[in-house]
């Protein structure tokens, strides 16, 4: 009978942690509507003006400004027209570090042989469209589905899986038509912001079918003093 018991009380700790390992159990997800949760999540992020981000490339990179190809960037998006990032890009042959600095009336960019300002016209849009794109992908998404609660630094969210439109993912730049590309979006539990998108596939011409881009977000509403290089 003890022995009982105790398997008893082993396997309700183990049903638990597994609960609690992945942000939410199978009846909480059971509960979920997911369409309308990411109607949540667009009307969240339409009310949010500034973000950290970190933006990762994998099995290929994003040609950004002066043909740059951009492998990694992050930084702070501020009001939606202002942004600072420390960008990795690959040079050739070789990878240098930069920075961009985005103002409403110019905007900067480190030379990455010199490393020394220069002006240069840049908009944050070509980059990525950080809210506008972001609803889009909330709203355009087909087949959507629930596909499993994490945490996302430390903040529970749910995972969904869905396809879209490449002409809808705005939100990597200004992406070509009539392609349909899987992404995932990371939605948080108490509160509907989006923490991450993935995309898998191509969405500007001439790039890999397997790219991935990984967008996290982080740091919603802070107030960040992004000012112009001295």
């Amino acid at each position: 009978m003890r022995r009982a018991i105790i398997l008893a009380v082993a396997a309700a700790a183990l049903s638990l942690a597994a609960c609690g390992s992945d942000g939410g159990s199978d009846a909480d997800l059971e509960d979920v509507d997911v369409v309308e949760l990411l109607e949540q999540a667009a009307s969240r992020m339409d009310g949010v003006e500034s973000f950290h981000i970190e933006l990762e490339h994998d099995n290929g990179t994003a040609t950004i400004v002066r043909g740059l190809s951009m492998v990694r960037a992050e930084g702070d998006v501020q009001a939606l027209d202002q942004m600072h990032l420390a960008v990795e890009v690959s040079v050739g042959p070789l990878n240098a570090d930069i920075e961009i600095i985005v103002l409403p009336t110019e905007s900067w960019i480190t030379n990455p042989l010199t490393g020394r300002w220069e002006r240069e016209d840049i908009d944050v849009s070509e980059f990525f469209d950080p809210q506008e794109g972001i609803t889009a992908v909330m709203r355009l998404v087909q087949n959507p589905q629930l596909a499993g609660a994490e945490q996302i630094e430390g903040v529970d969210t749910y995972r969904v899986e869905a396809d879209v439109a490449s002409e809808s993912l705005t939100l990597f730049g200004n992406p070509r038509a009539g392609e349909t590309l899987r992404v995932r979006a990371w939605i948080g539990v108490d509160d509907p912001l989006v923490y991450r998108i993935e995309a898998v596939g191509g969405i500007v011409e001439g790039e890999p079918d397997n790219l991935v881009r990984e967008l996290t977000l982080s740091e919603f509403g802070a107030d960040f003093d992004i000012q112009a290089p001295r």
